[in-house]
């Protein structure tokens, strides 16, 4: 089963040796972030961390909480990451004509999906107390980077923000992360991304000359978190899909002073309006390309009340130079994107996104039965889709070597590839597709004999070798 809220999780992950605790003082502006860096780039993305005693805070905080595949699995209740795939590709197979354009209309549309609408019935979260004067710096928020916020003099970051907002009239609601940057006791600046869901609502406010209701919840049940993160086909409700993958409906709570809801089990909820037009300078920020994104206008948010547990956890993550716990997510994301993928291209027979380049939407596709002229045709397809808008580099590869591992996918590719020709550039935005199928080199790969291979194994032990 998934964790119903983020301190379950965190039992779980002690339960299972991948949690360490840090009694001894650590400070939010900057040594947290260089701590839970180093750690990421352990092993299989090293251990969640819970930071005990944030200098100037009474509030835990924890990161890398789902900084491995293990831990991304126990997050979601789910063995293997390709539980995801099987779960939504059984959905996709419900509609007969899949559309890309009309997906998410599509996928809402069915009955099974609906079944999944979160439950609104509960009055407020038990579990939730008013603080008497809303103070956003009684909390432990990360400075990552040192230069992170220099153009403004504000550094410190809420990380793992789910953002609430729905449309002027309230019928179309959206839940997406973008980073927060603390401004004071009672304000923050969102930087909402480019023809996101909340952008859209923030034009539809100011066309209307209206205030912005937003919530800002922390923690909560994981599924929550994944379901914002990932980039779901358009009109497809986030948090309908979050109680889809978890097999429940989601149980949400209409907020303080706010005409939203917000799911129960949170550790921390912010509450406030965004008035039109009004912005402030955000930025520079750390990213999680390794680079500095650069500072711009961001919205305004007036803080109007703030609710928290009180043994609350902020969950937090540090993102920057692969590999980081926000790659280890993103696996999760590949394993959803390749069940969409395969029901709108089926050639494509698997799809793998290396850690190092996540983030640049760069990565191999499996090719069925490749032809001469396939892989231009399907690039051109995957370019036009938002998840591949901004791909530098796509390699396609036969779907022989899906199981391999990335040093053979590699060493193939480059035997196969006629760089001369299997070069697929778009020219108006200088990214590149390598055709690495093999489907027109004529030379043939050297291999053994099954029956030499069988020999060998069977006289394994004679040749002392074992």
């Amino acid at each position: 089963m998934p964790s119903k809220c983020l301190q379950e999780l965190i039992s779980l992950l002690e339960l299972n040796g991948e949690l360490s605790r840090i009694y001894v003082p650590a400070n939010p502006v900057l040594e947290i972030a260089g701590i839970t860096d180093r750690v990421c780039k352990e092993p299989d993305g090293g251990r969640a961390l819970l930071f005990e005693d944030p200098v100037g805070s009474v509030f835990k905080l924890a990161t890398n909480i789902f900084g491995s595949k293990k831990r991304v699995c126990l997050a979601l209740g789910i063995e293997n990451l390709d539980e995801l795939t099987s779960t939504v590709s059984r959905l996709l197979n419900q509609i007969a004509n899949p559309e890309l354009e009309s997906l998410g209309s599509q996928i809402a549309a069915l009955p099974e999906f609906r079944n999944f609408a979160p439950d609104s019935s509960i009055q407020s979260d038990p579990d939730l107390y008013l603080m008497e004067s809303p103070d956003l710096t009684a909390f432990p928020f990360l400075k990552s980077w040192p230069d992170d916020g220099n153009a403004s003099g504000y550094g410190r970051y809420i990380t793992l923000p789910q953002v609430f907002t729905t449309d002027p009239d309230g019928g179309t609601s959206n839940c997406g992360i973008y980073r927060v940057q603390i401004r004071s006791e009672r304000e923050v600046a969102i930087r909402w991304k480019v023809r996101s869901g909340a952008a859209r609502h923030s034009e539809q406010f100011l066309q209307a000359g209206k205030a912005m209701p937003v919530a800002i919840v922390l923690g909560g049940e994981p599924a929550t978190l994944f379901s914002a993160m990932f980039p779901l086909p358009q009109n497809l409700d986030e948090m309908t899909f979050a109680g889809f993958i978890r097999g429940a409906r989601l149980k949400t709570a209409l907020c303080k002073t706010l005409p939203l809801q917000v799911p129960i089990g949170a550790e921390v909820v912010i509450e406030g309006y965004v008035e039109p037009g009004e912005t402030v300078l955000e930025g520079p920020f750390g990213n999680h390309t390794g680079f500095y994104s650069a500072d711009g206008l961001a919205a305004v948010m007036k803080v109007t009340a703030v609710s928290h547990r009180h043994n609350a956890i902020i969950p937090a993550t540090v993102v920057g130079m692969p590999p980081m716990e926000d790659c280890w997510m993103m696996q999760a994301w590949e394993r959803v994107l390749f069940a969409i993928l395969r029901r709108i291209i089926p050639e494509i027979k698997g799809i793998y996104f290396p850690l190092i380049s996540v983030f640049h939407q760069s990565g191999i596709i499996f090719l069925e039965n490749p032809r001469p002229g396939m892989v231009r045709n399907i690039a051109l397809q995957l370019w036009s889709m938002s998840w591949f808008a901004s791909a530098k580099l796509l390699l396609f590869v036969s779907d022989e070597t899906l199981n391999t591992d990335l040093s053979s996918i590699i060493w193939k590719s480059i035997n196969v590839t006629d760089f001369s020709d299997d070069i697929i550039r778009d020219e108006t935005t200088n990214r590149i597709a390598i055709d690495s199928t093999g489907c027109s080199v004529s030379s043939r790969e050297i291999a053994l004999s099954e029956e030499t291979l069988r020999i060998i194994a069977t006289r394994w032990k004679e040749y002392g070798l074992a």
